[in-house]
């Protein structure tokens, strides 16, 4: 699954096969793809096992210590919706992200410490949780320890309008977290109308396995607009294959009114 020569897009997709999914390998894709970069994965994951090393208190407060405090990891808050702090090779390099993908860093240099840490998606502030701590959890934007009743606070300080559920501070699964932080690219990209930035999101988002099927037009969508029409329509003939009647009939109708357009 290392391999430095395969292409990001395939990095990706073994990743989100493998038992348990790679979360490391899918956050150094994400980065390669969306900013049209060779990746080498092996580098990526030697920094991962770099910073592992040089932990030498192999806990929680130890792991924060190091990198968020020796290492000076931390959120970025001048440019928050840089699409640079969503790509873990640019977090890693600039030390500055936004909460997920400081999470993701914080997990991965965990995990090679043997210390259990897991993702809480809790709407609007993604931080970290400790399986061998209850309602203990790490704000990873500020390199702080907090409890529950912090988070709760953090959360109404977000949402004043929302009623807060103990439920946001379950772990959140890897595939989860990989989707969350396409998610957020797709919102900045949407934002600031970068088409080409959106369709490589798109690309990475059809390769979950129950990807909704609006995804894929609105990838052959934005391919179009781009001009990579007979991309657009070779995404809509692979994607009605996996699906039957209906849909597939849809897929396979709009992908034959782009083939035209090409003759």
């Amino acid at each position: 699954m290392s391999s430095s020569f395969h292409p990001p897009l395939q990095h990706f997709r073994d990743a989100l096969e493998a038992s348990p999914l790679r979360l490391d390998i899918a956050a150094l894709a994400v980065g390669a793809h969306c900013n049209e970069a060779g990746i080498d994965v092996d580098e990526g994951l030697s920094k991962l096992d770099d910073l592992a090393a040089g932990v030498s208190d192999r806990t929680l407060p130890g792991i924060l210590q190091f990198l968020f405090k020796d290492q000076g990891f931390g959120g970025e808050k001048d440019n928050y919706y840089d699409p640079a702090n969503s790509y873990i090779d640019q977090v890693m390099l600039r030390r500055r992200g936004i909460p997920i993908s400081l999470a993701i860093i914080t997990i991965e240099v965990a995990r090679r410490c043997n210390v259990p840490l897991f993702g809480v998606g809790m709407p609007g502030h993604f931080l970290v949780g400790c399986r061998d701590t209850e309602d203990i959890f790490l704000d990873p934007f500020e390199g702080t320890i907090i409890d529950k009743a912090a988070a709760h606070a953090l959360f109404s300080d977000l949402h004043p309008s929302q009623e807060f559920r103990t439920e946001f501070l379950n772990e959140t699964a890897s595939d989860s977290i990989v989707l969350r932080m396409l998610n957020n690219l797709r919102m900045i990209h949407l934002r600031d109308r970068q088409i080409s930035g959106l369709a490589s999101v798109l690309e990475l988002l059809v390769c979950f396995v129950d990807c909704p099927i609006d995804e894929f037009h609105r990838l052959a969508a934005a391919l179009d607009a781009l001009g990579r029409t007979d991309e657009a329509a070779r995404h809509l003939d692979r994607a009605a294959s996996r699906y039957g009647g209906t849909d597939a009939d849809q897929m396979k109708a709009r992908a034959t009114q782009l083939w035209a357009r090409l003759n």
